[in-house]
C-alpha cells in the first residue's frame, strides 16, 4: 500500500517538471508493486533501524518535505534540522514550532499541493540561500532543544515535582 499522500505526489510532479534533475528518496517505506510515476527518479529506502545511517540520508539531502496533516512535535522534521536538512512542510501542525519559515525551511499553506511544490523549489532555487537554511536549521536546533539545553529543564521539573509532593505529605 502506497502511504504518500495525493498533495505530496502532486507537489513532486510539479517539481519534476521545473527541476529535471531532482531525485526523490523515501524514508521509511519499501517500494510497491506499482509505484507513482512522478517524472523523477525514486529511491526506496524503506525502514531504517539505525541512527548512523538516517543522519547520513539527512545530511545528503538538500531539502526534506513533510507533508503531515496531524502532527505533535515532527521528529523528523528535528532531525533533519538537526543534519543541516531544512524542512518544507505545511503551516497547520506542530511542525510550525520546528521550521522557522524564510529561517530554516518553508511552511506552505496547509494541504496545497501547489504550495508544497513551491516550498520545496524556493528551497533549492538558489545555493546560497540554500546554505542559509541548512546553518540555520542546526544552529536553531542546538539553541533549543540539544541535551545541554534540555535535561536541566526536565531535572526542574523533577525536582518540582518532588518538592510538591514532600510539601503535601
Amino acid at each position: 500500500m502506497l502511504t504518500i499522500k495525493h498533495s505530496t505526489l502532486s507537489a513532486l510532479v510539479v517539481v519534476a517538471k521545473h527541476l529535471p534533475e531532482a531525485h526523490t528518496v523515501i524514508l521509511g517505506q519499501e517500494m510497491p508493486k506499482n509505484p507513482p510515476f512522478l517524472g523523477m527518479p525514486m529511491h526506496w529506502m524503506g525502514h531504517l533501524h539505525d541512527d548512523a545511517t538516517l543522519a547520513l540520508l539527512y545530511s545528503a539531502a538538500d531539502v526534506m518535505v513533510v507533508p503531515s496533516r496531524q502532527e505533535a512535535f515532527c521528529q523528523s522534521g528535528f532531525e533533519a534540522h538537526a543534519c543541516g536538512c531544512p524542512v518544507v512542510a505545511f503551516n497547520a501542525t506542530g511542525l510550525r514550532d520546528v521550521v522557522e519559515h524564510g529561517q530554516t525551511g518553508y511552511l506552505a499553506e496547509p494541504y496545497s499541493s501547489d504550495g508544497l511544490a513551491k516550498g520545496i523549489e524556493w528551497v533549492l532555487a538558489d545555493v546560497q540561500r540554500h546554505a542559509h537554511l541548512s546553518a540555520n536549521a542546526r544552529v536553531r536546533v542546538v539553541s533549543l532543544w540539544s541535551y545541554e539545553l534540555v535535561v536541566p529543564q526536565y531535572l526542574e521539573v523533577y525536582r518540582r515535582a518532588i518538592y510538591t509532593r514532600d510539601c503535601q505529605s
